[in-house]
């Protein structure tokens, strides 16, 4: 017999679908969060909606103040900066172990990806290519094989993914060389050379630490209070 799936909470169902707005941009960087609203949009009570509020804050989703409510995160140029580095850390250990262990699985899903990107860029539509942007680097994570690189990746990269979003579409980042970065990570893989391989991604990863340091200088002081 086969085990039986245990179905998702309500809470869990609810947490699931702000994680999803808050990665695809439909609630954007620093907006606030209205329990009411939310849970109106939703079609359930405020309950879970809180409870969903208090699981996204403990993966840094979400600010929650007694005083103020709760807004989407907004984050400071430290928090890119340990965010990538982390990133940086997991992908170069599971890229060599994907390139070891599940060689042919990594270059067909980084080339479904590739693939994927270059037709959101085709359109152009920067949501889709962003989609498939998390697909490649999702695939090296999953090549690797190793389940405990795999939890600590997902419990952590939804910041990382709606940063990525929110750089794509609010200050249209470089796709162009984003999609050539990724081409020369996937020739990499195909060449077996690891060494290159995981030097790309650092300087990959990196480029999205710099990409919003220059979004944000950019953009105008607020001098409201």
């Amino acid at each position: 017999m086969q085990p039986i799936e245990q179905p998702k909470s309500l809470m869990e169902v609810t947490t699931g679908k702000i994680r999803d707005a808050i990665v695809s941009g439909e609630l954007s960087l620093g907006s606030k969060l209205s329990e009411q609203r939310l849970a109106d949009m939703l079609g359930i009570s405020r309950s879970p909606v809180r409870d969903a509020l208090a699981a996204l804050q403990i993966e840094g989703l979400v600010n929650v103040s007694p005083k103020r409510g709760s807004f989407v995160f907004t984050p400071d140029m430290r928090d890119v900066d340990e965010l990538c580095e982390h990133r940086t850390i997991l992908e170069i250990a599971a890229i060599r172990m994907g390139m070891d262990r599940n060689y042919d699985k990594l270059i067909k899903s980084l080339e479904e990806s590739c693939d994927a990107m270059q037709r959101a860029l085709d359109k152009p539509n920067p949501k889709n290519y962003s989609i498939a942007d998390d697909q490649f680097h999702k695939f090296i994570l999953d090549a690797s094989g190793n389940r405990s690189i795999i939890k600590s990746y997902n419990h952590t990269i939804s910041r990382a993914k709606a940063l990525r979003t929110h750089l794509f579409t609010i200050f249209d980042e470089n796709t162009d060389r984003s999609m050539g970065e990724h081409i020369q990570i996937l020739e990499a893989c195909r060449n077996k050379d690891s060494d290159l391989a995981t030097t790309l991604i650092a300087k990959h990863i990196e480029h999205l630490a710099t990409a919003f340091r220059i979004g944000h200088s950019n953009q105008p002081t607020d001098t409201s209070t």
